[in-house]
């Protein structure tokens, strides 16, 4: 009976076909013995609730409880940049003042939040594409270089992030609670630690460039880089992709935000992206560095993570 109502269901919408597999589960539930192999318990009906039940699944998130943190950079940290970023591009370039955007350094409360511990991946994304709940990546699945099912999603704008994110349940993060997330309670400069490590994040050049020296030439696996995990156990808060954030960018934002849950500026036509991805240089990697990059743009190196 089951393999007939299968049957009938194959040619009705995802939308519809869901619900009435709960519904005519439900009604075997009454209609048969408990022991039957038609019983909604069985493997068979088991089977056809968690195919839905799967496709809907969010990634699995990390709850970060409420507290205070120290967002942003002070003198010393900008030094530490410029350094980093002299390393391979003009001194000129790379004067403190380059990465004033991040002043002060000063201390915030964020409210509790979950988010994800890997970013968005194709498989999953592509999983909402199916369920008509999103707008198609712009990229190609054979594309072995960024659009593969394991690689991070990426040529989404911040709209298309903010669908899959409704879809799933949460909402992109705030800046606030990124860089939380990132730093966790400490001082740290980098998701690992206070130092530079090229091992433990998917990085680039100084020319923009990928560099294979850590193992990917292009995206990686959104499960990769354990090593460079962040203190609450996120992965590739550093390098991979640039993740999409809630927040518009203003560059003199942190001299009269708030303290307590700020969600960034009224005003601004750009949005805040954060982490570096694998063309950024290791200055870019920082968990206090923020780029302000147009809504509706799409890259090869942009993707996201969310928040609930």
């Amino acid at each position: 009976m089951l393999s007939y109502i299968e049957g009938m269901l194959l040619g009705i919408a995802p939308r519809i076909r869901a619900p009435l597999v709960v519904f005519l589960a439900s009604g075997l539930a009454a209609a048969v013995a408990v022991a039957s192999p038609l019983d909604p318990r069985s493997r068979r009906a088991k089977g056809l609730l968690a195919d839905r039940a799967a496709r809907l699944q969010p990634q699995a998130v990390v709850r970060i409880e409420a507290g205070w943190f120290l967002m942003g950079s002070d003198g010393e940290d900008l030094a530490f940049a410029s350094r980093l970023c002299s390393q391979g591009l003009p001194v000129e370039v790379c004067q403190p003042q380059a990465f004033s955007s991040e002043l002060p350094l000063r201390r915030v409360y964020v409210g509790a939040f979950a988010i994800d511990r890997t970013e968005v991946s194709r498989g999953a994304y592509r999983r909402c594409e199916l369920d008509h709940g999103c707008t198609p990546a712009g990229v190609s699945e054979a594309d072995p270089r960024v659009g593969q099912a394991a690689q991070p999603v990426v040529f989404v704008s911040a709209a298309d992030a903010e669908r899959y994110c409704r879809w799933a349940g949460g909402r992109l993060p705030t800046e606030a609670e990124w860089e939380r997330a990132a730093r966790g309670g400490s001082r740290r400069r980098f998701p690992w630690g206070r130092q530079y490590n090229s091992r433990v994040a998917n990085h680039g050049t100084f020319t923009g460039e990928p560099d294979p020296i850590d193992g990917y030439t292009y995206a990686a696996p959104v499960s990769g880089f354990s090593d460079g995990r962040s203190a609450h156990g996120l992965l590739n808060m550093a390098g991979n992709v640039w993740e999409w954030t809630a927040d518009r960018f203003l560059p003199d934002y942190y001299q009269h935000a708030p303290a307590v849950d700020p969600r960034g500026p009224s005003q601004g036509v750009l949005r805040v992206i954060r982490g570096g991805s694998w063309r950024s240089p290791p200055h870019e990697l920082r968990a206090a560095a923020r780029v302000g990059l147009g809504p509706a743009d799409v890259r090869p190196d942009v993707g996201f993570r969310c928040a609930y």
